[in-house]
């Protein structure tokens, strides 16, 4: 999976941008957005922890973040394509796109 934002956008921002479109939303309660040197990493806690990392690099005049590691808790595994529905919506929400899924 990769995904693209405008280079501007630095990883602390776009974490902020994520957090605030999902507060309020039942996904808001089970996901975690952080920084870590290469991006970002998504948690997902709840009968379990998933883990999913992306790298940052810069193409142009893009920000492309793409998923180098992906841990998945068994429980969430039969869940997992409605997550990443929901996870795509919100990335859109910030201004970013999907290039692939």
């Amino acid at each position: 999976m990769k995904i693209q934002y405008p280079k501007s956008l630095k990883n602390g921002e776009l974490v902020t941008n994520l957090q605030t479109a999902m507060s309020g939303r039942s996904l808001g309660d089970l996901v975690s957005i952080s920084e870590h040197p290469e991006g970002i990493v998504i948690k997902i806690s709840k009968l379990g922890t998933s883990i999913l990392q992306f790298d940052r690099q810069e193409s142009g005049k893009f920000a492309i973040f793409t998923l180098s590691s992906e841990k998945i808790a068994f429980a969430h595994k039969a869940f997992k394509d409605e997550v990443k529905l929901k996870l795509i919506s919100v990335i859109e929400k910030t201004g970013g796109s999907v290039l692939d899924s």
